[in-house]
């Protein structure tokens, strides 16, 4: 068609359809009676053809070729006859109003035509969605099911639906028909859904259900939602659709209570064990304070001051052994104790025994809090009971006052560090250790080997012992400071 070229194409054509009306007057004698009805059809078919510009093209074209070819006088261009000009403006009205009607009828059917293609380009899009839906649907492996009606009639089930019950029909029938001895359970869901247009979720929901025809009736356990869909039409308005969505986790909720149970078993055997452990850190507790009682004992028997004195040595050392039983038994952790709090009740416990009612040595704790592992705090307590009390027994002689230091904190990430200081008379370096003269310090010296760490004899104004070693699974969780 004309109007489908291009627009140099369509005002030539126009041009060629006037110059076809005047070649079809040739045969008709000049002037005649009646000159511009012979242009009259060629106007209309250009306007039909080309619409509004075209039209109007050969419109002017025609008329100016009636006025020079078919009005008396011919070949001129004037106008005697007023009823002549009537019939130009006969045919240039025609003319115009025949390419307005035409140029809106063209472009009515050019709108009508778009409209047709974006219908038909939705109608497929629209139809790739749905196919791309139903495959989605049918291939999913979560149940998916439609149900219709106030009774809840089965309209469509994928495969992962259906095969909640092989061989069981399902389209067309209703949901108490398919699962009869569910539905006290289900129905009043479906018609809190129904009724509310709300939407319902539930974990884990405990359903009795058969596994298909025949097959005996089981508890089984579902991830369930149903939700209402928007009604089609009036007559889906009161009972509408609804969506159900259901996933079973039979398997998964079986495991789950495997699993609890389990983990109410260790825990029942956990608690036996924390008390039975408990239990034995007490009775250690209480067999080392009879050991250092019957020391005691013994010391007090003794005559000679250096046997008691080696015997309330031993008797001591023992004791602070006991002490951190006694704190094993009286905490959670049965594997670590806070040895800040330990070393304060050891220090309370020494300066007790070595100082005398005027309280002339003063004994401070500078520790961090930090629970140690009892393969560390048994080692670590003896180090810290013999340094102690060798500061308390030789730093202040002759009724001289002082102080002494406990420090503890973790030096780095690996490294802890433990040091005693006092303000003492001093003594000499750790050399006599190695010579058997010090039994005190040939134990912290072994003890030390035993931490795998090191032991320093620092210069001060009186003595100062620092001792390193690794920190391994202590933690820090604190200041302590006394």
């Amino acid at each position: 068609m004309m109007r489908a070229l291009p627009p140099a194409a369509r005002y030539s054509i126009a041009v060629l359809l006037a110059v076809v009306a005047q070649l079809a007057r040739i045969p008709l004698h000049s002037p005649t009676v009646i000159p511009f009805i012979t242009y009259a059809p060629f106007v209309l078919l250009s306007a039909y053809l080309g619409g509004w510009g075209p039209g109007v093209l050969t419109t002017i074209l025609c008329s100016i070729e009636s006025l020079y070819f078919a009005v008396a006088p011919v070949l001129t261009f004037r106008v005697d006859d007023t009823a002549n000009w009537v019939g130009m403006g006969s045919l240039v009205l025609t003319g115009v109003v025949a390419s307005g009607l035409f140029e809106r009828l063209r472009r009515v059917q050019q709108a009508a035509a778009k409209a047709e293609r974006e219908r038909s380009e939705m109608g497929c899009e629209l139809e790739a969605r749905r196919g791309v839906l139903e495959s989605i649907i049918e291939h999913s492996p979560v149940s998916i099911a439609l149900l219709r009606g106030r009774d809840f009639r089965f309209e469509m089930v994928n495969p992962a639906y259906q095969s909640l019950a092989p061989g069981e029909p399902m389209t067309g029938r209703t949901v108490a028909e398919v699962w009869p001895e569910a539905k006290a359970i289900i129905l009043p869901l479906l018609e809190e859904v129904r009724d509310r247009r709300a939407v319902h979720h539930a974990a884990g929901l405990a359903i009795p259900r058969h596994k298909g025809r025949g097959m005996p009736v089981e508890e089984r356990y579902f991830d369930m939602s149903y939700v209402r869909l928007p009604y089609a039409g009036p007559s889906d308005a009161e009972d509408g659709q609804l969506l159900a969505v259901v996933k079973e986790v039979t398997e998964e909720h079986l495991a789950q209570e495997t699993v609890r149970g389990t983990l109410r078993e260790l825990e029942a055997a956990v608690a036996e064990k924390t008390v039975l452990l408990k239990e034995v850190h007490h009775r250690v507790k209480n067999n080392l304070a009879v050991i250092a009682s019957l020391l005691n004992m013994k010391a007090g028997a003794m005559e000679g001051d250096e046997a008691r004195e080696a015997l309330e040595d031993s008797q001591r050392r023992v004791r602070s052994i006991a002490l951190i039983h006694e704190h094993l038994s009286g905490t959670e952790h049965l594997d670590r104790i806070d040895f800040a709090e330990y070393a304060g009740q050891l220090l309370q416990e020494l300066g007790s025994v070595y100082d005398d009612a005027e309280g002339r040595i003063r004994i401070r704790l500078e520790a961090e809090r930090i629970e140690m592992g009892i393969h560390r705090a048994i080692p670590c307590a003896l180090i810290l009971n013999e340094l102690v009390t060798n500061a308390l027994k030789h730093a202040f002689p002759d009724g001289r006052a002082g102080e002494v230091v406990v420090g503890l904190r973790l030096a780095t990430a690996d490294e802890l560090e433990l040091w005693v200081e006092d303000n003492g008379i001093g003594c000499p370096q750790i050399a006599p250790a190695r010579s058997g003269k010090s039994l005190g310090l040939r134990i912290v010296e072994i003890l030390t080997r035993q931490l795998g760490g090191s032991l320093e004899h620092a210069d001060c104004a009186g003595s100062r012992f620092v001792l390193r070693f690794g920190a391994g699974t202590s933690i820090q969780i604190g200041l302590e400071s006394t």
